[in-house]
């Protein structure tokens, strides 16, 4: 403690200021409590009095250290926490401006469907001239039964993984919207999260499209009628004889003019679905009916191409409640399909049976088949398979748009399974009693 140059308790203020983290202990045999107290005072971890015992010098020695380690566990703890809490501060502050910045709009609520956020475009969207105080109950933010039900049956549900996509009419503003839950550590789910979307002007566009194929089509199709009409009085000799050459030149007009009006016409039906005009007859209906007279009216269309029709209906099918006229297109357009893209002698299988609470038809042919990277697209518009032998078959790439509409008003699914140079087969399922809205 004392010394001649340098005091103990200087030597404990120099080595605390130049190696803070290294402990010191002082050893001496001079000292008293008041000198022990002042020790420590001065940053010495222990104070030991001579005589001593080599034991307890060991164990002090050993838990100085321990309290080194322990200090620096600490201090490296400190600054890895301090580096987490400065990068989850980036983290929230970058959110924080994406959510902002959205176009769409976005709105999450805990498990008792409160809101707990919400971003500026969704206020803009929902009508908000200033935020709500959060958290606040859905219906207080948003007021659609449709979303209250998909969010309810999202937090409900065993499906963590499922989305649920909407259309929404606020007004006169229309939003699509896609929610799904989101889950904490232990795979429960803790709330939802909507994101809004506005389609207004999409919709509006749409609305524009159907009206102009709507004006197109109408002006279209009642001159090429008289024309068609006029054609026909020309090819049965009531304006006067015909040359071989000249018939075959009419046969040949007359033939497109069918084939353009056949395009008019597909071109309103599927207007008509698209914008939700076209309105459903539903009635109960034997299905095996149906194809039985379908088949008989092409009949002569597959004895001309040499294609044999086979139907196989059981005996029992319960009826379907759906739209006739809408059956016979969907029916009429897959089997003259069937037929136009099959082989000479080959056989078109139409088939139906029940499937649980559906029945499914098949149509099955064994002609040119389609490419696996062409089957998403069959049912687009205007798309023709790009095979050349395809390419023979005047069409109009409407017809299995039609088809697809048709059964999807009636809450069915179509599907098609086809091998390149074996064939194709449409399986179309249709409830025994679709609920309409």
């Amino acid at each position: 403690l004392k010394m001649p140059v340098m005091g103990a308790l200087e030597v404990l203020e120099q080595v605390g200021r130049r190696f803070p983290d290294i402990p010191v202990i002082v050893i001496t045999g001079l000292g008293t409590v008041d000198d022990a107290v002042e020790c420590m005072k001065r940053g010495a971890y222990d104070f030991v009095t001579k005589p001593f015992r080599i034991d307890p010098l060991t164990l002090c020695v050993k838990r100085a250290l321990e309290k080194q380690l322990l200090e620096r566990e600490t201090r490296r703890l400190q600054e890895e926490q301090a580096r987490n809490l400065y990068t989850l501060a980036m983290e929230q502050s970058r959110m924080h401006i994406i959510v902002n910045c959205m176009a769409d709009g976005l709105l999450v609520t805990n498990r008792n469907l409160e809101v707990v956020l919400c971003n500026p475009s969704f206020l803009r969207l929902a009508g908000f001239q200033s935020p709500p105080a959060l958290p606040a109950p859905l219906g207080e933010c948003f007021t659609d039964p449709a979303l209250k039900e998909a969010l309810e049956d999202l937090i409900t549900g065993q499906e963590p993984d499922r989305c649920l996509y909407q259309e929404i009419r606020k007004g006169k503003t229309y939003l699509r919207a896609m929610s799904a839950p989101f889950l904490g550590p232990d795979q429960q789910v803790l709330g939802t999260v909507t994101v809004f979307h506005d389609v207004t002007s999409f919709k509006e566009l749409d609305e524009m499209k159907t009206f102009f194929v709507n004006m197109a089509s109408h002006e279209l199709r009642a001159p090429l009628s008289a024309i068609k009409m006029q054609h026909s009085v020309i090819l049965e000799g009531l304006a006067g004889g015909l040359t071989e050459k000249q018939r075959e030149i009419l046969t040949r007009a007359h033939d497109k003019i069918q084939g353009l009006l056949d395009l008019i016409n597909e071109l309103l039906d599927v207007a008509r679905i698209e914008a939700g005009h076209r309105q459903l007859e539903l009635a109960p209906l034997e299905i095996g009916t149906v194809l039985q007279e379908i088949v008989n009216l092409l009949q002569v269309k597959a004895q001309d191409q040499k294609v044999s029709l086979k139907l196989m209906v059981p005996n029992g099918l319960p009826p379907i409640v759906a739209d006739r006229r809408g059956m016979e297109e969907v029916f009429t357009n897959l089997i003259s399909n069937a037929i136009n893209y099959s082989p000479d002698g080959g056989d078109v299988v139409i088939s139906a049976q029940l499937r649980a609470d559906r029945l499914e038809v098949k149509v099955k042919d064994h002609g040119i088949g389609i490419e696996p990277d062409e089957i998403s697209k069959i049912f687009d518009k205007f798309y023709r398979v790009k095979d050349a032998k395809a390419r023979q078959v005047i069409g109009t790439g409407l017809g299995l748009t039609l088809v697809k509409g048709i059964v999807d008003m009636h809450q069915g699914d179509i599907e098609l399974e086809s091998q390149v140079g074996r064939g194709s087969t449409f399986t179309v399922f249709l409830p025994l009693k679709p609920v309409i809205e």
